[in-house]
């Protein structure tokens, strides 16, 4: 339609030039260069105030839809504003009403539960009275003197109400009994055992036997980006099972591995089967880091250490995925032989992470310098109550420090939804803690195999 138009309009402005240009001819008696070259002018001055109109009418006709295309644009990001208000609401809301609504069953089950243990004690004890009330009733009547040392049995056994019916029935005339044997004393009670004495040689012991048998876990928990909750990297967990299968944390057989030098054995063991879960990230195209806790025993272990490293030399190219986390106590009480080897393990390219971190009084600079890139922080000390008293560092300005030297702020333990919103305030990129993901044991065909018979004779 519009092509038509502009032919219709263009074929009426030649046949304007043409009737001004005969008009010039054969009224006015003009020659007919003049009167056709009067008529072309016409026609192009047509033309272009033609296209000029043309061209403005478009621009504004542009203009108002770029205007129109503005206050849909602007609409639109007030319903995506609004519909965040109501997400951030519904993560803020919908655990506290989900646990409002849960915790009174939780109570209901717990007094069922309380309810239905009292009525199995009852009836335990109704069966005990009355097994003893057929007892009475069938076994004949024993003299006293055949009672001996077994009279005080039922409080020895620990029952608190003995029947009475003894005590109140008069005793039936009999001779002189002859004179008792005397009653021989109680044996006194066993020694206290090895384990109630010395228990650290206990937990050394379960320790050893963990090693020996298989009985060392590993566990993985993710680390997180804020605020998207996506799984950046995984932290290798240590675990050990004791003769009953029974789990023990970190916190309670570390310090006992420590003394006992058995923490270049676990180092060992957790290396190679991180190296494993690392293999079998890659066959599935995933580029996750691990971070491995090492101890500073390793570093120091003239038979280990060396082992430790020629196994990580043939294994450099997960050297940009592996970080080796250290306690900022032992950072803080490492010496020249522990640099050395931090030194030769950055010159093969892994990446170091410091943490349980109490005190912020640290030289970013030489933690840079030698490899460190991130530095972990417990959820409670820098936002919760338990603020570290020497710490010269506003916990806002924490996170752009360590981006000044090339590190990392990583805030684990978070457990609830308030943590996650104090932890965005404070500009933190990378999260750790139950609420998103508990640590969770590997699967056993993931982790088949020894480590190398260099690293198994060093350990031994």
């Amino acid at each position: 339609m519009a092509r038509a138009t502009t032919i219709f309009i263009f074929l009426c402005m030649g046949v304007i030039a043409a009737s001004v240009s005969a008009i010039m001819m054969f009224q006015f008696a003009r020659p007919a260069g003049e009167a056709f070259t009067l008529g072309l002018a016409l026609l192009c001055t047509m033309i272009v105030v033609h296209l000029v109109f043309t061209r403005q009418r478009d621009r504004s006709d542009v203009s108002a839809r770029v205007a129109e295309l503005e206050e849909r644009v602007l609409e639109v990001d007030q319903d995506v504003g609004n519909l965040e208000g109501r997400l951030t609401g519904m993560e803020t809301n919908l655990p506290r009403r989900t646990r409002e609504e849960i915790d009174p069953l939780f109570a209901e089950v717990e007094v069922l539960g309380s309810l239905i243990k009292q009525m199995a004690e009852a009836m335990a004890g109704m069966e005990d009275r009355i097994d003893e009330q057929d007892q009475r009733l069938v076994a004949p009547p024993q003299p006293r003197e055949r009672l001996g040392h077994y009279e005080e049995a039922p409080r020895a056994l620990g029952y608190s109400g003995v029947d009475r019916t003894f005590e109140q029935a008069p005793e039936p005339p009999r001779a002189e009994p002859a004179p008792a044997a005397p009653r021989r004393a109680a044996p006194p009670p066993p020694a206290a055992g090895p384990r109630d004495a010395q228990p650290d040689l206990a937990l050394r012991r379960t320790i050893q036997e963990a090693l020996d048998n298989n009985r060392v876990d590993l566990f993985l928990q993710p680390l997180v980006t804020l605020p998207q909750r996506q799984v950046r990297d995984y932290e290798a967990l240590t675990r050990i099972r004791d003769q009953n299968e029974v789990y023990l944390e970190p916190v309670d057989f570390i310090d006992e591995a420590a003394r006992a030098g058995m923490m270049p054995a676990i180092d060992n063991l957790m290396l190679f089967r991180a190296i494993q879960v690392l293999r079998r990230l890659s066959n599935r195209n995933r580029r996750s880091g691990l971070f491995v806790n090492l101890s500073s025993q390793t570093l120091v272990d003239e038979k280990f250490f060396p082992g430790f490293l020629d196994f990580l030399r043939a294994n450099q190219g997960f050297s940009d995925q592996l970080t080796f986390e250290f306690t900022q106590r032992d950072v803080s009480e490492m010496g020249a032989l522990e640099h050395e080897s931090l030194a030769a393990l950055s010159e093969l390219g892994f990446r170091f992470s410091i943490d349980r971190v109490t005190n912020l009084r640290l030289d970013f600079k030489s933690l840079s310098d030698r490899g460190f890139r991130y530095v972990k922080l417990h959820a409670s000390r820098l936002i919760g109550s338990e603020r570290m008293p020497d710490s010269h560092i506003h916990p806002a300005d924490l996170g752009d420090l360590l981006r000044r030297f090339a590190m990392e702020l990583i805030v684990d333990h978070i457990e609830t939804e308030a943590q996650v919103l104090e932890v965005l305030d404070l500009d933190a990129r990378i999260g750790q803690g139950y609420l998103f993901s508990p640590p969770r044991p590997v699967r056993p065909e993931v982790l088949q195999g020894r480590p190398p018979k260099a690293m198994r004779r060093a350990a031994e």
